[in-house]
């Protein structure tokens, strides 16, 4: 997964809400803002739940999906 490419869908303003597939088959929602985080460098992005947070690598995105 290129970070360019995520960044570029992260960064929309708009927001628009947009889901990232990891290698090992989990799929995350990102249906507003607020449920995004992510260094300038766009090396690792987080996912806030309503009652989790994962840390996810950017390696391990295989998809991105608007």
């Amino acid at each position: 997964m290129k970070t360019a490419e995520l960044k570029r869908i992260a960064q929309r303003r708009p927001f628009s809400p947009f889901a990232v597939r990891l290698s090992n088959g989990v799929r995350y929602i990102f249906n507003s803002a607020r449920n995004f985080g992510a260094p300038k460098d766009f090396h690792a992005i987080v996912f806030f739940g309503q009652k989790d947070i994962a840390v996810i690598d950017t390696e391990n995105i295989v998809g991105v999906f608007e």
